[in-house]
């Protein structure tokens, strides 16, 4: 069973009764989505550090046959039992904001990890007046709930301050989900390989386009893309043998799919639990608006972009980030993004993301993002003892 609204709100009111467990920590990542993103991150490094079972780290999902590694406690999202969880823990983590009905107690500690980074889209009040008052009221809520925020550059850091509502503590210590393309990880794309059956080694060329809003069935299009054309020029380009993998964003992944998946040789992997390991794995990115390419952007790899519909995009929800400044080389059409890969320069791209991190987004991220944020926890822990 179930509860949301006011029936929820109650039972975080009751659930008060009960004393809070110091050493609790709970984690939700995109609203009861399974093991990714910073929580992952997060929970690995204190796993590392659980001994004598230090930790009660709990998670909440909606997909509770995803597998977590030992030593998290799963638990269905939005449940009785996940509202006491929360209710009694220490330490929220979320990278999604809260409803509104989420209450948190004065000796309780929340870390907003958000879902998002360096990106070109304008979010949160930059485009209030599109979001709903609902979705607003919920952000504002959930900036009043925030102990601390995590950011990775000057960029998410200038961001959170301005746009998100938000005046308390914004830690600079990098990204823990982009620790991954800092440190050895031959064996994930192996495992993703493996776990969709393609056994053989092969290049893969991810397209993870952002959501439009107010989409429905026939917007689909927009998504589609000449996979055949690409992949070959691609090939010719960079060598190898390859295959294309969509992920949709989560506001779009409920659509009808079938209408932009065609080739047998285009895979779906809207629903991998961990964004970061796809883009470990993957040799090209592809994107139109998302966040994503540039943290593929760490690995040095080829992204691009793709800006068909730029115009009605900018009416739509706009851009903070100047085109010329981006690095990643943006076509306007597939006929475009064919040129572009064919005269793809690895010096002339090299450069421009050295630039653009370092100089224009003054990156933090080192690798050990999740070591300062698990730092951080043990020192809240601690104190309340």
């Amino acid at each position: 069973m179930t509860f949301k609204g006011e029936i929820a709100k109650l039972l975080f009111y009751i659930f008060r009764l009960f004393p809070i467990k110091n050493n609790k920590i709970v984690i939700d990542n995109y609203a009861g989505k399974g093991f990714g993103d910073n929580g992952k991150y997060i929970a690995l490094e204190l796993l590392k550090r659980n001994d004598k079972n230090k930790y009660d780290i709990v998670w909440i999902t909606k997909d509770l046959e995803s597998h977590f590694p030992k030593g998290i406690r799963v638990v269905p999202y939005i449940s009785l039992k996940s509202i006491y969880e929360q209710a009694t823990a220490k330490i929220w983590i979320d990278n999604l904001r809260k409803a509104y009905y989420i209450r948190k107690r004065k000796k309780q500690y929340y870390i907003m990890t958000w879902h998002g980074g360096i990106g070109p889209k304008k979010i949160e009040k930059e485009v209030e007046d599109i979001l709903g008052k609902e979705y607003v009221n919920s952000a504002k809520h959930d900036s009043r709930m925030a102990d601390l925020f995590l950011a990775e550059s000057d960029f998410t850091y200038n961001k959170y301050r301005k746009f998100f509502w938000y005046s308390g503590e914004i830690l600079k210590c990098g990204s823990p989900r982009q620790d991954v393309f800092f440190h050895d990880n031959k064996v994930i794309k192996q495992k993703i390989l493996s776990s969709m059956g393609i056994n053989n080694y092969k290049k893969i060329f991810l397209y993870a386009p952002t959501f439009r809003d107010n989409m429905s069935e026939n917007d689909l299009y927009i998504y589609k893309r000449q996979w055949k054309r690409i992949l070959t020029v691609v090939s010719q380009k960079f060598g190898g043998e390859w295959i294309g993998f969509i992920r949709l964003h989560p506001n779009i992944a409920k659509l009808d799919k079938n209408r932009i998946f065609e080739e047998d040789y285009v895979y779906d992997v809207t629903n991998y639990p961990d964004m970061q390991e796809l883009l470990v794995a993957s040799d090209i990115v592809l994107t139109d608006y998302s966040s994503c390419v540039y943290d593929f952007g760490l690995t040095g790899k080829p992204g691009f972009m793709i800006a068909e519909d730029i115009e009605l995009y900018k009416k739509q929800r706009d851009l903070c980030l100047d085109l010329n400044v981006i690095p990643f080389p943006i076509a306007s059409s597939d006929e475009e993004l064919v040129h572009i890969i064919e005269n793809f320069d690895y010096d002339v791209y090299s450069k421009k993301i050295h630039d653009f991190y370092y100089n224009y987004c003054g990156l933090y991220s080192g690798g050990h993002a999740s070591e300062i944020v698990c730092d951080r926890i043990d020192q809240i822990i601690n104190e309340n003892m």
